[in-house]
């Protein structure tokens, strides 16, 4: 016969009872205090053991809400409740549910938990104070509060031991009962309520944050776990995502037009090493993701101003990703005994699943934020073939990056690093002011007609069609690199074409065949330099009319001084190479190069 989860509870409930347990919450002050600092990596990680008793309980729906005292807005939380239609507890099982070590599923290995401590020591990292509110299915509504600040004072002391109150009938918390009101699919008949206040411990203080958080989080650790468990931040429901993005219907799957691809899993069946019998089984599962998978604009490379959805998982789960009878716990970089994982590895996705069987293997913690593989574990990871297809993916990597590289160089419609740069921080900035703007409009269309009309004379092309090639290529830009060959003029120029500010590079100067195209140069060093000349560029045609002047009559003279020094600095180093290695970042022409 299978007996009930409730009818487990009252057995455990009786033998304390029958080893006249006082209900100690712990040895001393100290203890709590200590226990606050139990190591959980962030809120997110806390509330997991809160989510992992729900789960354990047999909820299929788990909420996660915030609740805001009347002197707070709702940027900022007051209170957190987890949620769940669990099986519930009885009045007692409350009462030594807040014990740590207080738990009926003592060192099982079939679910989350072994020790018990989950509950209370997220709770306590969390805020100063907490209750649990539970209910069985065919019981009252009973709750237990932990005061942090009444346990310093005394008031759970009872001769000299510090000892957990008593369950008492309760009410819920008025904004609990409006979320169950307003969220909850049908009425909530029965399961546990954990409610957490006096916050002072919130990675994330205010309400964006942290439910963004939160949500994406969720979404990853109990991502396997997804067809039997409803998770919600809220009134946002968690999106299941899978961090290799291989699961159809997930979150980040379909992005884009990219797509991870599924490498064939890795199964590992782990012997005792005394008796050769299997103790438990490991699952491997891999993915590829291409080298453009994160980014926004595929002609760009990947980072904070153009990722997409997928960045923050493939930044923020970057190395072998471990899970725990498929509840993800913590990510790892193999050791360089394995192999020496590198930045871009972060497209190999490994995700290694084990049983709670194998925990003394992994070194799994009481809060279960941490994995330490042994020496033992990353052996036979390596003997299994895992190594050695990473191996071959990071090879695959790196070709495909190459041939990407070689097509953005060749796609003269790539927006540069520097223009990119420069126009994030022009929209950053304060705007530049109205009549100055205006007269830069102006003075923009002017010279666009301008150099259509000189291009048309020089290529025997109607003026409407160069102009028409110009605004294609200006289009949607702020800052534009270009190139132009005029003998013994300044080595650059700013103007304004249209609504694009454009530098000019003067091909024929000792700066460009020297310094930007010298041998030493390289793409970071020429989008430094473009930068540089933006900045500069960016004062000139802001400037009033006097300064503009100045600036008009002094850069022929920097120029001048930097062609001659530049001369004699080539007599001192040596020769430069007219055959640059690299030229990932040179300015294109637009249209038809000026003579």
């Amino acid at each position: 016969m299978v007996v009930s989860a409730i009818q487990q509870q009252r057995d455990y409930v009786s033998r304390l009872k029958e080893l006249k347990f006082k209900f100690r919450l712990t040895v001393g002050e100290a203890f709590v205090r200590g226990i606050r600092d139990i190591g959980y990596k962030s809120s997110a990680t806390a509330l997991d053991e809160l989510i992992d008793n729900s789960y354990e309980a047999g909820a299929s729906v788990v909420q996660v809400a915030f609740g805001y005292t009347s002197s707070q807005s709702d940027k900022k939380p007051s209170e957190v409740a987890v949620i769940d239609n669990g099986h519930g507890m009885e009045a007692d099982m409350i009462r030594a549910a807040v014990v740590w070590g207080g738990t009926h599923r003592e060192d099982q290995r079939t679910g989350f938990g072994r020790y018990g401590y989950g509950l209370p020591s997220s709770a306590i990292s969390t805020g100063r104070r907490y209750t649990v509110y539970s209910k069985p299915a065919d019981g009252p509504l009973s709750a237990v509060t932990i005061d942090l600040d009444d346990i310093e004072h005394g008031k759970y002391t009872v001769d000299g031991d510090i000892v957990v109150p008593t369950a008492k009938p309760a009410k819920l918390p008025k904004f609990v009962q409006q979320h169950l009101e307003e969220n909850w699919p049908n009425e909530w008949k029965h399961g546990t309520i954990v409610v957490i206040d006096k916050l002072d411990k919130l990675t994330w203080k205010t309400t964006g944050p942290l439910q963004t958080h939160l949500l994406q989080h969720f979404g990853v650790v109990y991502h396997m776990l997804r067809p039997d468990l409803d998770v919600q931040v809220n009134d946002r429901r968690v999106e299941p995502i899978d961090p290799l993005f291989i699961t159809p219907g997930f979150r980040g799957f379909d992005t884009d037009s990219d797509r991870a691809e599924p490498i064939d899993p890795i199964l590992i069946e782990v012997k005792d090493p005394d008796s050769r019998e299997v103790v438990g089984k490991i699952t491997v599962r891999l993915s590829y993701c291409p080298p453009t998978f994160a980014s926004a604009n595929k002609m760009l490379g990947v980072g904070r101003s153009n990722g997409n959805e997928r960045w923050p998982i493939l930044r923020d789960y970057h190395g072998f990703m471990f899970s725990r009878n498929g509840r993800l716990i913590d990510t790892v970089a193999p050791p360089s005994s394995f192999t020496r994982w590198q930045n871009n590895d972060r497209y190999i996705r490994v995700e290694i699943d084990f049983p709670a069987a194998l925990d003394e293997e992994f070194s799994v913690t009481t809060s279960k934020q941490q994995i330490v593989p042994s020496d033992r574990i990353w052996k036979i990871l390596k003997e299994s073939g895992l190594e050695a297809a990473i191996r071959g993916l990071r090879r695959r990597w790196e070709e495909e990056a190459k041939v990407i590289k070689a097509k953005r160089e060749a796609d003269p419609s790539k927006e540069k690093a520097s223009e990119h740069a420069m126009a994030k921080a022009r929209l950053l900035n304060a705007r530049v002011r109205p009549e100055v703007e205006a007269r830069q409009t102006k003075t923009g269309q002017r010279e666009l007609d301008h150099l259509a009309e000189q291009r048309a004379k020089q290529s025997g092309t109607s003026v409407e069609t160069v102009k028409a090639e110009l605004e294609l290529q200006l289009a949607g830009r702020l800052y534009k690199v270009a190139q132009e060959s005029l003998p013994g003029l300044p080595f650059f120029r700013m103007s304004i074409l249209g609504s694009t500010r454009v530098l000019w590079l003067n091909t024929s100067s000792r700066f460009f065949q020297e310094v930007y195209q010298g041998p030493n140069s390289n793409p970071a060093v020429r989008s430094a330099l473009e930068v540089l000349l933006f900045s500069i560029g960016d004062r000139m045609l802001d400037a009033s009319d006097d300064l503009r002047d100045i600036y008009n009559h002094e850069i022929p003279q920097w120029s001048g001084k930097m062609e001659f020094a530049l001369a004699q600095l080539n007599d001192v180093v040596g020769g430069t190479s007219e055959d640059p290695s690299d030229n990932e970042e040179d300015g294109e022409p637009l249209a038809v190069a000026a003579e």
